[in-house]
């Protein structure tokens, strides 16, 4: 083989390599710009969304105040007044006689279902917090 074959061979090789690495990293450009769009475009609705859920921050504190004052302060107001319900039982003595007694009941009823929010919303709170 000629040294004019030798270096038309090498040239060529190399031209190929170069334009080939060339055409990989402009696919790569265009990948990574792509991405970069697709992304852009993802916050942008994040961000729209996060603007229209501004209300729906208060209507959480609201529910978060109106069940803590009923557990933690209603309670603590109620033992102080000497206003209370009043609640009529019937008895049967062996099926033949029935009386009726009344208990006067003083205090707050808390619900399961209102103790069950607070353990949620606690729960949330201690739990959202931990992520960082």
């Amino acid at each position: 083989m000629t040294d004019e074959l030798l270096g038309l061979g090498a040239g060529s090789t190399m031209g190929y390599v170069f334009k080939f690495m060339a055409t990989m990293q402009q696919q790569q450009a265009a990948t990574v710009e792509n991405l970069i769009k697709k992304q852009n475009a993802a916050d942008e609705s994040a961000d729209k969304a996060a603007k229209r859920s501004n209300d729906g921050v208060w209507v959480r504190r609201s529910i978060v105040g109106v069940i803590l004052f009923a557990v933690v302060i209603v309670p603590f107001i109620m033992a102080f007044q000497e206003a209370g319900l009043t609640i009529g039982m019937e008895r049967n003595i062996l099926g033949l006689f029935t009386t009726e007694t009344y208990k006067e009941l003083s205090g707050m009823v808390i619900l399961p279902e209102v103790r069950v929010a607070l353990l949620s919303i606690i729960g949330f709170y201690f739990g959202s917090s931990q992520v960082k």
